[in-house]
């Protein structure tokens, strides 16, 4: 009760937004069984990180999924939402993530996006990065 206390008594900012958007996607992911092992995982030190962040990665049958997620107004935003330059920089984040974890450098890797649109729309696109990489 307290939670939904708090969450009507944000000041929906554009960051409060995108912050509701991920936790939307991370209950949506534990409600399919996964595991939610990180969220707003910074690749490096600093603000200015060298890969930035990763929203949130989770892990289920020795798969990590490291996630994307975009919120916007309209349907049609979806198309132009993750530019060549995110997608990099995610699977940088994600070439990071392992080095710092070798303990799962041996789990397949799987780069999911989630399109969000308020007030409860979820799009979620599995595989939605194809590049494979060596960490």
């Amino acid at each position: 009760m307290m939670f939904m206390i708090k969450l009507c008594s944000l000041k929906i900012t554009s960051n409060n937004a995108g912050k509701l958007a991920e936790f939307m996607c991370r209950c949506y992911m534990r409600l399919l069984g996964y595991r939610i092992i990180a969220k707003d995982y910074r690749c490096g030190r600093g603000k200015n990180t060298p890969y930035g962040e990763l929203d949130f990665i989770a892990l289920k049958n020795k798969t990590l999924i490291f996630c994307e997620v975009k919120k916007r107004k309209s349907n049609s935003d979806f198309l132009f939402a993750l530019s060549p330059r995110q997608q990099k920089r995610i699977l940088n984040g994600a070439q990071y993530f392992i080095r710092k974890n070798p303990q799962f450098s041996s789990f397949s890797q799987r780069f999911d996006v989630f399109f969000v649109r308020f007030p409860l729309h979820i799009k979620h696109i599995k595989n939605a990065l194809h590049q494979d990489f060596v960490a």
